[in-house]
């Protein structure tokens, strides 16, 4: 070990060397020891109950199924009504959009109006679909 003077020339004691390992050797020691042991910690696999072999076994019933049944109606500017890309008239829409609404999972709609349709008229029409079981009323703009 390396002895230190004093200016006077007496020796003083001796200064132990530093024996730390670098910073980037213990992190990297740190990171292999975590890398080698994440695969024993966690566990992977898949996980089958068996209550839910059990349902698997059984005949399914024929229920009526729920969809996600599209409820689209579009007012235009010359009056006429679509729903689904289809025009329909008022006596038609009151009849289908419930029937739509009871198929439906989510019970949206989704109203688009022209730029020309007075805005009472699409108040209205929120109105009937609120009525009629809709859900949320989705409301789009678009041009015409």
């Amino acid at each position: 070990m390396p002895k230190r003077r004093m200016e006077h020339g007496s020796v003083e004691a001796e200064v132990p060397a530093a024996g730390l390992i670098s910073l980037t050797d213990v992190m990297g020691s740190l990171v292999k020891v975590f890398v080698l042991t994440i695969p024993l910690i966690v566990e992977s696999g898949i996980f089958v109950s068996r209550s839910m072999a059990a349902k698997l076994n059984r005949p399914i019933q024929q229920k009526q199924v729920k969809t996600d049944v599209k409820v689209s109606i579009h007012m235009r500017a010359d009056g006429i009504i679509e729903l689904n890309k289809k025009p329909v008239t008022q006596e038609q829409l009151e009849d289908l959009v419930p029937k739509l609404l009871a198929r439906s999972i989510e019970k949206n709609a989704l109203l688009s109006a022209d730029n020309e349709v007075v805005y009472d008229n699409v108040v209205q029409m929120i109105d009937f679909l609120k009525s009629k079981g809709a859900g949320d009323v989705l409301i789009m703009k678009r041009g015409g």
